[in-house]
């Protein structure tokens, strides 16, 4: 786990050092000097000092096109709180990109206390080995089975 933070931090460290003011400045001044040599009759619009905003709106909408928000690039508190809106399918999928976050004891104890308020393995310290998200699976699949039609 602590690698895991270690890994967080460093990627934030990165974007925030792509994303600093001096990084910032010099693109804007090179893409200055790039938009003075195009002919005057651009069809790019300006903003009063400078900044454009075609360029802005093509970066964003690359950024959209990329098509889902890295949960590693966030904090672990902020990444837990998303994934704790999911529903158990969903969850599921979502432990295929994100292994180790939505692979979470807390989140699968979470959903189980959700889905199924009263369980005696609640009231108890669970034993050595014991899975939130084996006890769900469990617990889903025989709630299928109870309910199934016997046609």
């Amino acid at each position: 786990m602590g690698q895991g933070l270690w890994r967080v931090a460093r990627n934030q460290q990165l974007q925030q050092e792509g994303y600093g003011e001096q990084g910032y400045l010099s693109r804007e001044q090179s893409r200055r000097v790039a938009a003075s040599n195009m002919s005057h009759t651009s069809h790019r619009k300006h903003v009063q000092g400078g900044i454009d905003i075609y360029h802005l709106l093509k970066t964003r909408k690359s950024k959209e096109q990329e098509g889902f928000i890295n949960l590693e690039m966030l904090p672990p508190e902020l990444s837990f709180t998303i994934l704790s809106y999911l529903n158990a399918t969903d969850l599921c999928l979502a432990s295929c990109v994100w292994q180790d976050l939505a692979n979470d004891e807390l989140l699968w104890q979470g959903l189980c206390k959700s889905t199924w308020g009263h369980c005696s393995i609640y009231n108890k310290n669970p034993p050595l080995g014991f899975s939130f998200r084996k006890l769900y699976m469990q617990l889903d699949e025989g709630s299928l089975t109870f309910n199934a039609n016997p046609d």
